[in-house]
């Protein structure tokens, strides 16, 4: 009696065990952020970002060709990558600069002129921040003052201007 009993308990905790995995990558699956790679609608000259499951809007781009994720972050002053995707653009040396971020002061640089695409949208000229940790870089506002940016429901637009 006492061995049943024992493989009993044995049974149920592997069977709780396979149930909490399986909710376990469930729920992680749906916590990853999308990242669009829609391209601008060329007779509409927009990009519409749906919201990501924790609430922030992400487009795919590229710097001098490399690709980049961005998150739109209208909070940031300049786009802003880390030091190993800078290394990846091949972008080059720039000027020391202290950024003040949500995790407090990083030390980076700034790089003038770059052409910075989100969406099939291209920018030009504008400084890039190197320095922030992460994959995932921030579209900030010298990028962003230079299209409309529209937010309807769960929705971000980015529009070309004429």
């Amino acid at each position: 009696m006492s061995t049943r009993l024992a493989w009993g308990h044995v049974t149920a905790l592997a069977i709780w065990i396979a149930i909490s995995g399986a909710a376990y990558l469930y729920f992680d699956a749906r916590q990853k952020p999308t990242i669009i790679t829609a391209r601008a609608d060329l007779a509409g000259g927009q990009v519409v970002i749906p919201r990501s499951r924790d609430g922030h809007y992400y487009i795919r781009g590229a710097i001098r060709g490399q690709t980049v994720d961005f998150m739109v972050d209208t909070g940031a002053s300049i786009v802003s990558v880390s030091r190993a995707v800078a290394r990846k653009a091949n972008l080059p040396a720039g000027i020391p600069a202290n950024f003040s971020t949500a995790g407090g002061m990083v030390a980076g640089e700034v790089v003038a002129e770059q052409s910075v695409e989100a969406g099939g949208i291209v920018v030009e000229g504008i400084s890039v921040g190197v320095g922030i940790h992460g994959d995932v870089g921030l579209l900030g506002q010298n990028f962003l003052r230079n299209v409309d940016v529209l937010q309807l429901e769960d929705k971000m637009v980015l529009r070309m201007r004429p």
